[in-house]
Order: structure tokens, then sequence, then C-alpha cells
């Protein structure tokens, strides 16, 4: 419970550093990304469009946390049964980084994304901000926390 507040902390955080510039955060190349990082975000969307829970075993972290698009708060645990079970299947049909902040052993991934699919059972297609931490943990970059905000339409 306490890693969970603090990747929430941290995703918090994260959010309102990015939220405080009057400019639009310029858009990151994966090329720009920690050595490896950009192979485990591809890696993780292959993973979660084919619903290959294997793979997501080991991208995600032990205690990995994701707020889906109808703000449900979701434990790795559940999302890998509604991934299993198919109440989850989502794609990305798009998908622009549009800035990455690295700190030590810990990357905060902002970026654009288009979906279609489901999220616990509930139809979530369109367009969404993505914030994602990751951490470096023995080498490889792994998936600590994830939150998708829809964008409002005006």
């Amino acid at each position: 419970m306490t890693r969970a507040l603090f990747w929430l902390a941290t995703i918090g955080l994260a959010v309102s550093s990015l939220a405080t510039g009057n400019e639009p955060a310029p858009a990151a190349t994966e090329a720009g990304m920690p050595a490896g990082l950009a192979d485990r975000v591809a890696a993780n969307s292959a993973a979660v469009a084919k619903r290959d829970v294997a793979a997501l075993d080991d991208i995600w972290t032990d205690d990995y946390t994701f707020i889906n698009p109808h703000g449900a708060l979701l434990t790795r645990k559940q999302r890998l049964e509604n991934l299993k079970s198919g109440v989850t299947g989502v794609e990305a049909t798009a998908r622009q980084i549009e800035a990455v902040h690295v700190y030590g052993d810990t990357a905060v991934a902002a970026s654009r994304i288009t979906l279609k699919g489901r999220y616990s059972g509930k139809e979530a297609g369109g367009e969404y901000r993505m914030l994602s931490v990751w951490v470096n943990q023995q080498g490889r970059w792994r998936l600590a926390a994830n939150q998708l905000t829809p964008i409002a339409r005006h």
C-alpha cells in the first residue's frame, strides 16, 4: 500500500510539473529516451494489444498500478485478470511521446495516444493523455504505474 501511495504521489508531482509550463513540452523522440526504454515502451504496447500476460508479467513491476480512462484504480493482479479474461482489450492506433523526464533510475513519460477497445468491460476509444512511470531495475526498464485521461473535445 505504501509503494502504491508513493507511485501515485510521484505521478501527481509529474503531472503538476508538466502542467506548470506555459509552452507546450517539445515532442520527445524515442531516440532521446534512456537506453532500452523505447524498446520496453513498444513491447508494453504490443503485449497489451495481444493480451500477452507472460510478457506483461516481465514488463510490469510487482507493485504496478494502473488508473484506467474511467478513473478506476487497478492493481497489477486486477489488470492482468482483465486482460486474460478479455474484459479489457485495447490497441493503440497512434502514439506520440511528448515529454520524457529522467530522474536517476526513474523515467516519467507523457504521451498522447489514440486507442480503440475497452477497459474493465466499458468502451474506451478515442484520444487520451497517458502518463507512465518507468523504473530501471537491475538494468531493465519496468513499468511501475500509468494513467490514461480522455482528452475532452470542445
